[in-house]
């Protein structure tokens, strides 16, 4: 997520870490839909497109000569698992409908993201002997993920700490290392409850976004190869096509459904 990160305060961090993407977007966006195509960039994907067409713009300045129109794709997405809150985000979207909502614990998401720069990816490669590793640590409180290299941007712990966290069966996080054994059980619990499996209707998306979004072109390029009409058979002249037979010793109308 584009924000721009920052030691936390150490005498809040653990509230400060906790509520730091919903912070993050409050502090950053104005726009709703900006706000939420930016924090689930790398889980937002494309399912199909289905339609397609010309969007003519009349709404042109004074200054412009020509309409500047702009190729559409009417897009079905893939459901989309997202932070409770962030729900306003999506039904502020005029052109999105909500068609379903479920809740999902965090322990059941596969591919989880970093709750700082919402990633999912790796931001290490391999360790000392060129064993695959990740820098992606999960609570055992919250379920919540981090990156590693994240957590030290906002100096929550210091490199030297990692041996001793890498030592750890149960790591918790900033967030939940200090509470009471009450409060780890109460927030374990609503982590169960954290967050919702959306779905929402098709949407005409821009041509341009192909550029910048590997899902949406894929599905793209399907569409468009179905729209091809499919080739001629070149065994066959004009009339042939039409039903006539061309030998010499036939020179009648002849079906060519096989009847």
């Amino acid at each position: 997520m584009h924000c721009k990160v920052q030691p936390l305060d150490p005498e809040n961090r653990a509230i400060s870490l906790w509520d730091y993407k919903k912070a993050c977007v409050a502090g950053t966006f104005n726009d709703p839909s900006d706000a939420f195509n930016n924090m689930y960039q790398y889980h937002l994907q494309a399912a199909k497109v289905v339609d397609h067409r010309l969007h003519i713009n009349n709404k042109r300045r004074a200054d412009e000569t020509e309409a500047e129109d702009q190729e559409k794709y009417l897009t079905h997405y893939e459901p989309l698992i997202i932070e409770k809150w962030a729900l306003r985000l999506l039904i502020t979207n005029k052109n999105r409908t909500i068609f379903s909502t479920e809740h999902i614990a965090h322990i059941d998401v596969e591919d989880a993201g970093c709750e700082i720069c919402c990633d999912p990816g790796t931001r290490e490669e391999h360790t000392e002997g060129n064993l695959p590793t990740t820098d992606m640590y999960q609570c055992s409180i919250c379920n919540r993920t981090y990156h590693w290299s994240c957590l030290n941007q906002l100096q929550c712990y210091k490199e030297e700490n990692r041996i001793n966290i890498d030592a750890q069966s149960d790591w918790s996080c900033p967030s939940c290392h200090d509470l009471t054994l009450d409060k780890k059980v109460v927030r374990s619990h609503a982590s169960q409850h954290e967050l919702l499996k959306v779905t929402w209707s098709p949407t005409w998306e821009p041509k341009e976004l192909m550029h910048s979004w590997a899902s949406f072109q894929q599905t793209v390029q399907i569409y468009e190869a179905k729209q091809i009409a499919p080739p001629l058979d070149k065994g066959l002249d004009n009339l042939e096509r039409q039903g006539f037979c061309t030998s010499i010793n036939h020179s009648t109308w002849k079906s060519t459904q096989g009847k």
